[in-house]
């Protein structure tokens, strides 16, 4: 059982790994904010569920649809309607995400209830716009392999930019923001491997994070196979000191 305080703007991390990330310790990408939900990776869910945030999940913000960025996402769906929602969920994704919930539901997999007024309203664009009460989100196409959009979160609290998955430099009409999360999958010693692949490393997000002038940077989608967790974040507190690494079902007051 976990007991997290949550303050009126709590950033929780439920999933810090990247897809290749070797064991348990850290799942696939996803963290909770104000009743969005920013990726859903495997096992999801199940921490949605285990921190009591399932029902307070307004809108789901996909960066792109790898698996390990989406594969949660049906599990989520399919408890809203065991649990009898009773409101929409609006999601925002790069275009195709329409066409792999058609596919779930054609072999057999109930995602929405409209009869109970649980409906899936889906915006499938590169570069969307939504608003969820206070809060404004707008999406911005990245540098991945495939469509990857970041968003950019803000309200009179905070502002707050998601990479999703991305090379550097990427290129969004950002000049400030008071928190960054962002990819690091490699130290810069694979740079050549970043590139190829479409990821950043622990010094290009530090990098980013200096250039946007930001209170602190959150090292996300890490990896463990070419270099510890604790190497990256070692690497990025060279260069920007308020660089946190954080863990699976870590949260942080904004």
């Amino acid at each position: 059982m976990y007991c997290f305080l949550f303050g009126m703007s709590t950033l929780v991390f439920l999933g810090t790994g990247a897809g290749g990330f070797r064991g348990s310790s850290r799942q696939k990408s996803s963290f909770y904010l104000d009743g969005m939900l920013f990726d859903c990776g495997a096992g999801t869910c199940g921490r949605l569920e285990d921190l009591g945030l399932l029902d307070k999940v307004d809108a789901i913000f996909i960066s792109h649809l790898h698996s390990d960025h989406v594969s949660g996402l049906y599990d989520v769906l399919v408890a809203m309607v065991v649990d009898r929602r009773k409101r929409p969920v609006h999601i925002c994704s790069p275009p195709g995400l329409s066409d792999v919930l058609k596919l779930y539901t054609a072999l057999g997999n109930k995602l929405s209830d409209s009869t109970q007024g649980f409906e899936l309203k889906i915006k499938e664009s590169t570069s969307p716009v939504l608003n969820i009460g206070n809060t404004k989100v707008r999406g911005f196409l990245l540098n991945h392999v495939v469509p990857n959009v970041g968003y950019l979160v803000e309200n009179k609290e905070y502002t707050l930019f998601y990479t999703g998955d991305t090379a550097f430099p990427w290129s969004a009409p950002i000049e400030k923001v008071d928190y960054l999360i962002h990819e690091a999958t490699f130290t810069h010693q694979f740079l050549d491997f970043a590139k190829k692949y479409g990821h950043s490393t622990a010094k290009e997000a530090a990098q980013a994070a200096l250039k946007l002038n930001a209170k602190r940077l959150f090292l996300f989608h890490v990896d463990n196979r070419s270099s510890t967790p604790e190497e990256k974040h070692r690497e990025a507190k060279e260069i920007f000191a308020e660089s946190v690494l954080p863990q699976d079902l870590q949260s942080f007051n904004l």
